[in-house]
């Protein structure tokens, strides 16, 4: 597998981290943790399977998940990927996030134009380079920002959720917003693809994929997540992906 990333135009940036082009010259099934935002995905070469069996869409967007992701590629498979911030997504899907949770729709079912999808997946498998097919992913994002600016109060509840300590809790983060719990939830669901409770989850996932790559011990991994004991760190990590980190972390192919 190879590689191949390039971050966004500073206009893409509030709302893109990267793009990148994955590239397979071997059939593999690989598995992804959850992300903190979702991912739009172009499959200009060969096939990807996901998970239930379908073929992913030629222009697809995942949502949220709250558990492990799995994908069946084939030996000539290649992807373009685009990687949203936690809020990035809202700026060209017009429908709430939170309906594509733990899913992957065609992205002509989001933006309403399924022949511009269909051409940029013409024009990504006729390109000479990866360099011309990361710029056209940047052109076909940039025609479609529906807005450049973010929801104040679900921006400073994520800025919150990243930077607090492993065990605040979200009534602290309610108090700090100055909403009431639900209308906060619902405004950060729409926005974000899941609620407060479920996204700090996925920080703290992120976190945790982060130490692994440092090489940190699972005792100081649970530490510094906020777990009271490593055990209970496995038992949450064992609930999402279905197996014990070391088990997890020595066969996964992760993002």
């Amino acid at each position: 597998m190879k590689v191949f990333s390039r971050a966004p135009s500073p206009v893409l940036r509030p709302f893109v981290k990267r793009f990148l082009i994955v590239e397979f010259s071997a059939a593999l099934e690989d598995s992804h943790l959850p992300d903190t935002g979702l991912i739009a995905a172009f499959p200009f070469r060969g096939e990807c399977r996901l998970e239930d069996g379908r073929v992913a869409p030629h222009g697809g967007v995942t949502g949220l998940w709250d558990r492990l992701r799995h994908h069946t590629h084939s030996q000539d498979n290649a992807i373009v990927l685009a990687a949203f911030t936690p809020l990035g997504a809202a700026a060209f899907v017009r429908q709430p996030l939170d309906e594509l949770a733990n899913t992957t729709v065609p992205m002509a079912d989001l933006i309403g134009d399924g022949s511009a999808s269909a051409r940029l997946l013409e024009q990504l498998a006729e390109a000479p380079n990866h360099l011309r097919r990361l710029q056209l992913a940047e052109d076909f994002f940039l025609s479609r920002i529906r807005t450049t600016e973010t929801d104040p109060l679900v921006a400073a509840a994520v800025a919150w959720i990243e930077r607090a300590p492993p065990a605040a809790r979200i009534e602290q983060l309610v108090r700090y917003i100055g909403l009431s719990q639900s209308a906060l939830e619902r405004r950060f669901r729409r926005v974000v693809g899941a609620s407060p409770k479920r996204f700090a989850s996925l920080v703290r996932l992120k976190n945790i994929e982060h130490l692994r790559t440092t090489g940190s011990t699972l005792g100081a991994i649970a530490h510094a997540a906020g777990y009271f004991d490593q055990s209970h760190f496995i038992h949450d990590f064992k609930r999402i992906t279905g197996l014990a980190p070391e088990s997890y972390f020595g066969t996964a192919t992760v993002n």
